[in-house]
């Protein structure tokens, strides 16, 4: 794999990529564990692939008192929060109003050294079906409500549900509601057990029409490295970050079709991939610095990893960094 360290093109495709989930599977850290680590990474030279610190509203008490003594105002800590509930649509709803307060009461204790500027919020099942347009519209009154209006938010599609219903449903959202900054989908590539992991054929699906919906694009969950390949834990085939994230890029620049997409989230070969000074290029497809910027901007916001350490240190043994 021939490539160029710290290039202009990784600095593009990797600035923020990483959101930090270490308090999730597999990980599974403590409270005072996930913090601490999130710190220590924040002082790494390859800090600038961190994102932010991902957390379930119901926790933000918990990470208060683990980290009093971490948080500073000069370089504040951003937080990306989860908020609603995935089993019950009137749950959901009903789970905002106290969640709100947790952030309030979070955010008026830190001050500026640290700020809640994303929300993540599945969309039932049973939210999800024909109805799914008022669902949402109930959704998004309950976040506004409850004082969590002008963050991203983030709405998760789960497997088994309609997903151009659902993304044509959230855009439709996004294309009136301003109360918040910015409206878009999260999809799930992976799990703790094989079932988790969506096929490369609908990771290509739901990037294509998010991109042909003008939909921002956020992923959790089973990315862990940077090229697919098979995991002995769960053992599945493992997408990789540089695959779907590829992806993207080549949907945003390029209008590539799902057959492409498909295929780029399937390779293998970490050879395929390439960032450099002049941009990304997968196989035959290149997208110059410009384009891949606006991809990043504009279409790609990140996805959640329990460990920083691993896209790291696997970026670090491809030449990347």
């Amino acid at each position: 794999m021939s490539q160029q360290a710290d290039s202009a093109g990784l600095r593009l495709f990797m600035d923020g990529l990483v959101d930090y989930a270490g308090l999730f599977p597999p990980a599974l850290l403590d409270m005072t564990a996930a913090v601490a680590e999130y710190a220590a990474h924040r002082q790494e030279p390859e800090a600038w692939m961190l994102g932010r610190f991902i957390v379930p509203a119901g926790r933000l008490a918990e990470m208060q008192a683990a980290g009093g003594g971490l948080m500073d105002a000069d370089r504040p800590w951003t937080l990306s929060v989860l908020v609603g509930g995935r089993d019950n649509a009137e749950a959901a709803v009903a789970a905002v109003a106290d969640q709100g307060l947790a952030v309030g009461s979070f955010e008026d204790h830190f001050g500026a050294a640290a700020r809640v500027e994303v929300l993540e919020a599945p969309i039932p099942a049973d939210g999800s079906g024909t109805g799914v347009t008022g669902f949402l519209s109930r959704y998004v009154d309950a976040l506004a409500g409850a004082g969590l209006a002008g963050r991203e938010l983030y709405l998760e599609v789960l497997p088994g549900v309609d997903d151009v219903r659902v993304l044509e449903a959230v855009n439709a959202l996004g294309a009136f509601e301003t109360r918040f900054a910015r409206i878009g989908a999260k999809l799930r590539c992976g799990g703790v057990a094989p079932e988790a992991f969506p096929t490369c054929e609908r990771i290509a699906a739901f990037i294509d029409t998010c991109r042909r919906l003008g939909l921002p694009l956020k992923c959790t969950a089973g990315l862990h490295h940077p090229v697919r390949h098979q995991a002995a834990e769960p053992p599945v085939m493992m997408h990789g970050f540089l695959n779907v994230f590829g992806a993207g890029v080549l949907a945003h620049a390029l209008g590539a079709d799902r057959d492409v997409l498909a295929a780029c989230v399937a390779d293998t070969d970490a050879a395929a991939f390439s960032l450099s000074n002049e941009g990304f290029r997968w196989r035959d497809h290149r997208v110059a610095l410009p384009d891949l910027e606006r991809a990043r901007e504009s279409f790609l916001s990140g996805f959640g990893s329990c460990s920083f350490a691993e896209p790291r240190e696997d970026l670090r043994s491809l030449g990347l960094i």
